[in-house]
């Protein structure tokens, strides 16, 4: 599966985002990206109503094949820079985000989606993935899960505030 990793944002970022992408996809089953053409890191989404979101799926159109934005600054912003230093939280955070947006793909590309049932299936899908991914960590960081838990908080007010 050749998935396309295209850098559109401006924001200074110290971390290899397009590199951090390509590891998390490993994680995921080839199946479920069937159909996906392109992530692209952004600054902000660009579709109107959603401009505050950190993630946007775009279904198939046509020949075009479905593509994620991922707002990276939207992601990041407010974070202190030490996050950056701490790659298991830098990381953390950006596959909160991707998975939930590939559980959309995964669902329109299986089943469709419904407008009804979209989130909750796409929230359900980046748990999963997020257990695989970082089950060892999960393990050896028990001790400071209430910070892990804490910026897991902070991101979704951040989402929930901006959508």
């Amino acid at each position: 599966m050749n998935i396309r990793i295209e850098k559109h944002y401006q924001a200074r970022i110290p971390l290899a985002i397009e590199a951090l992408i390509r590891k998390l996809l490993l994680k995921i089953p080839k199946e479920h990206l069937i159909g996906l053409g392109a992530i692209i890191l952004v600054d902000q989404v660009t579709h109107t109503r959603n401009k505050k979101s950190t993630g946007l799926y775009w279904q198939r159109k046509g020949q075009e094949l479905a593509k994620i934005e991922i707002a990276v600054t939207a992601i990041y912003k407010g974070m202190p820079r030490f996050i950056f230093y701490l790659p298991f939280i830098a990381k953390f955070m950006l596959a909160n985000v991707l998975y939930h947006e590939i559980g959309h793909h995964y669902q329109y590309s299986t089943h469709g989606i419904t407008s009804k049932g979209g989130e909750d299936f796409a929230d359900k899908y980046r748990k999963q993935m997020l257990k695989k991914e970082f089950f060892l960590w999960g393990l050896l960081l028990l001790p400071i899960s209430p910070l892990v838990q804490w910026l897991n908080r902070a991101q979704r007010k951040r989402t929930k505030g901006r959508g």
